[in-house]
């Protein structure tokens, strides 16, 4: 395999399975979490009541369709960006004052929730990197570039 292969399966890879993960947590947010608990938390961590359901719509939102876009290869690094500051967010707000490593906690309800920033921290490291390397070869972005150069 070479290099550029090897960059081109390395990419999409990263590029997948961090689609999923966003896509995945957007998921949990509606349908696991409800939207009026994830306001209450917003709420709790020091914003106005009145910005919670922005925030948490804008959330949901760009990890569900950013989530989706990064997935197929579609407009990738917008996709990315666009995560940053829910990521930003979660990891200095959230996760940060819970110390590094991760460990399960159980909420009022008896839910379980993570505690710890190491995911955390992971997922932003990965969504800077899409952003800042591309989609990669395997994508509908790098067809659409290649495409217009063909003709």
């Amino acid at each position: 395999m070479t290099t550029t292969a090897g960059a081109a399966w390395g990419a999409l890879v990263l590029r997948v399975v961090l689609g999923v993960i966003l896509v995945m947590h957007a998921y949990e947010q509606v349908f696991l979490l409800g939207l009026r608990d994830l306001e209450r938390t917003v709420v709790r961590h020091g914003f106005p009541g009145a910005v919670a359901p922005p925030v948490v719509w804008y959330s949901v939102a760009a990890e569900a369709i950013g989530g989706i876009l990064l997935i197929v290869g579609l407009w990738t690094r917008g996709a990315a960006v666009m995560n940053l500051p829910v990521l930003f967010g979660s990891f200095f707000l959230l996760h940060l004052p819970q110390g590094f490593y991760m460990r399960g906690a159980v909420r009022e309800a008896e839910r379980a929730a993570a505690i710890g920033y190491e995911l955390s921290l992971m997922v932003l490291a990965c969504t800077i990197a899409i952003a800042m390397i591309g989609p990669g070869s395997f994508s509908i972005d790098d067809r659409r570039r290649t495409f217009g150069r063909r003709r």
